[in-house]
C-alpha cells in the first residue's frame, strides 16, 4: 500500500491549481457565401492569403491580463488553472505565421464574453467561429496577407 501511495503522483502527475482554467475550440469560415467550402483550415490556401498559426486568447480579470496562444491546426485549446477569480473578459484573435495578430478588417471574431472564474473550475467559450476574409483580396484585406 506504501508503494502504492508513492506511486500515484508519479503515474498521474501534478497539475497546479492558481486560478481557473478556459477552455475553446475554434472553426473558420470563409466570409463568401460563393465559395462551396464552408470551413477553410489554418492555410486557406487561396491566392492573396496567408497561414494563420495560432489563435491567441486575451484574458482581462479585474487589473490583471494575460494571454494564451494554441496552434491553429489543433482546433481546441485549455488554458492552466492560472486565471484569478472574478469576472474575466474573454477574446479570441487569430495569430498570423509572422507572429503579429491578423489585421482585423481581414476576419470577424465574437464579440469578448464575459465569464465567471472560480478557483479550480473551468470555464467554457464553447465552439468560437471566425469568418475569414479569404477571395477578392485585391478589393479588401484578406487573412494574413
Amino acid at each position: 500500500m506504501a508503494a502504492a501511495t508513492g506511486l500515484w503522483p508519479a503515474v498521474h502527475g501534478c497539475v497546479d491549481v492558481n486560478g481557473g482554467a478556459v477552455e475553446l475550440s475554434w472553426k473558420l469560415r470563409p466570409r463568401s457565401s460563393s465559395l462551396e467550402d464552408r470551413f477553410v483550415d489554418c492555410d486557406s490556401t487561396k491566392p492573396g492569403t496567408g497561414v494563420i498559426e495560432r489563435m491567441r486568447l486575451d484574458w482581462t480579470v479585474g487589473e490583471l491580463h494575460g494571454v494564451d496562444t494554441w496552434p491553429c491546426s489543433d482546433s481546441h485549446g485549455v488554458t492552466g488553472f492560472e486565471l484569478p477569480e472574478g469576472r474575466a473578459l474573454l477574446a479570441v484573435t487569430p495569430v498570423c505565421r509572422s507572429g503579429g495578430i491578423a489585421a482585423p478588417e481581414s476576419y470577424i471574431a465574437p464579440a469578448a464574453e464575459q465569464r465567471t472564474v472560480k478557483l479550480g473550475d473551468t470555464v467554457s467559450l464553447g465552439a468560437v467561429e471566425l469568418v475569414l476574409q479569404v477571395t477578392d483580396c485585391g478589393v479588401s484585406h484578406c487573412i494574413c496577407e
